[in-house]
């Protein structure tokens, strides 16, 4: 019956598709509510109306806003629920007939602490109840709602978007060598963190704790410099050129679709939200010196990569006017490299290893889809994204020494932040 029920929907969703947008924001809400996400199969759900929407309904972007608005919503009175009720809930049903599923949320929410809040989104036997664990423990409200609002962008991607390429994919053909490359870049997402976090424990375990930062700025000064001048004496034009002919061989309509969304989580405009969010929550909890070198590392960010831009003058593969017509290094690529990692360096602050692991390899993945974004949208050349993942991971390593620099003077509290 409820399988007959779904089926009926879903053809009538296919005849009024003006009302998909809020029935993806509904199932979001519905599979972040409290308790109720064990009830309903909302992941099932999820990729279904993904793939609805891939058919040809709906674009990505509204998608993923619907699915956003559902989940911060669903899982903000969940919280609400937990901060009133408190250990009262474990009265009502169902955690009166399954009181098992509060203590394994609480148990989780124990050992990550506010992580848990985003980890706990993408695990299934948990993710319905961690919200309301928050609650009950009195998380500040402040904290729970910037990880609540934050992490909700990845959640929306990670359980919309592979049902729409889904629903996609079954009416346009995407080559081979796109999906092998995505491939390629989420291995090297995964890497870069892994060998990063290994060396960094190893190092702060003999006092070392500047090192990897301090080493990576100066390699990093060096191959930026080392680039500029290959690039600026055209000693990179051919393989610019050869790199960019294989990118756009799989420039098909879907794909630029879809990254034409990635390419948004490198704009300034919109990476000004979560920056915003932490610098909130510094000012709330009186961490002035911590806002004041968020600032300053943004500013110091921001102007070095304008200052190359208008000193290199390099002309994009297209045609742009105005402050958008030099190519030289990434904007897009530069700010997300820099925006993602310094705001998973304050979310998982003296969190677990594995916490970190997953956070920075997220930050990455999204930093590296953007620069690839860049290069199918033709709005740069390889040269240009690759001087903005090292612009952009030169300044965050800059930040991480700051804070390490305040850490010290404050009796090694945020140590573990790296």
């Amino acid at each position: 019956m409820e399988f007959d029920s779904f089926v009926a929907v879903h053809a009538w969703l296919q005849q009024h598709g003006h009302w998909l947008g809020p029935f993806i924001a509904l199932a979001a809400f519905v599979e972040s509510l409290v308790a109720i996400g064990f009830i309903i199969p909302g992941v099932a759900v999820l990729f279904a109306l993904g793939a609805l929407a891939g058919s040809g309904l709906m674009e990505p972007l509204p998608m993923l806003i619907w699915a956003f608005a559902g989940a911060a919503l669903g899982d903000g009175i969940s919280f609400q629920v937990g901060h009133h009720l408190h250990a009262r809930i474990r009265g009502y049903w169902p955690f009166s007939k399954h009181p098992g599923w509060l203590e394994k949320g609480e148990q989780f929410f124990e050992k990550f602490g506010g992580f848990s809040v985003a980890l706990g989104r993408f695990i299934g036997p948990i993710r319905p109840v961690i919200p309301a664990v928050a609650g009950m423990m009195d998380m500040s409200p402040l904290r729970f709602y910037t990880i609540n609002l934050i992490s909700s962008v990845p959640w929306a991607v990670a359980y919309l978007m592979p049902g729409y390429l889904t629903g996609a994919a079954l009416k346009i053909e995407v080559p081979e060598t796109f999906y092998l490359l995505l491939a390629g870049i989420t291995v090297v997402a995964l890497l870069i963190p892994y060998t990063g976090l290994i060396l960094d424990r190893a190092l702060c375990r003999k006092k070392m704790l500047l090192v990897l930062p301090v080493a990576f700025v100066v390699v990093g000064h060096i191959s930026l410099l080392l680039l500029t001048v290959m690039d600026v004496s055209g000693q990179l034009d051919d393989h610019n050129a050869a790199i960019q002919a294989f990118v756009v061989s799989f420039s098909v309509p879907i794909v630029k679709h879809i990254l034409a969304l990635v390419t948004w989580l490198g704009s300034v405009v919109d990476l000004w939200f979560p920056l915003l969010l932490c610098g909130i929550y510094f000012l709330w909890i009186k961490r002035y010196k911590q806002f004041l070198i968020m600032c300053a590392c943004v500013a110091g960010m921001e102007v070095t990569l304008w200052l190359m831009k208008w000193g290199i003058e390099k002309p994009r593969p297209a045609n742009y006017d105005g402050l958008e017509q030099f190519s030289f290094p990434s904007g897009h690529t530069t700010q997300a490299t820099f925006v993602w990692l310094l705001v998973t360096l304050y979310l998982v602050s003296g969190q677990r290893r594995v916490v970190k692991f997953c956070a920075y390899s997220c930050a990455m993945l999204i930093a590296m889809m953007v620069a690839l974004s860049r290069l199918v949208l033709e709005a740069h050349w390889f040269g240009d994204v690759l001087a903005g993942l090292l612009l952009g991971s030169i300044w965050y390593s800059a930040a991480v020494i700051a804070e390490r620099v305040y850490a010290n003077g404050r009796g090694f509290r945020f140590l573990a932040s790296g």
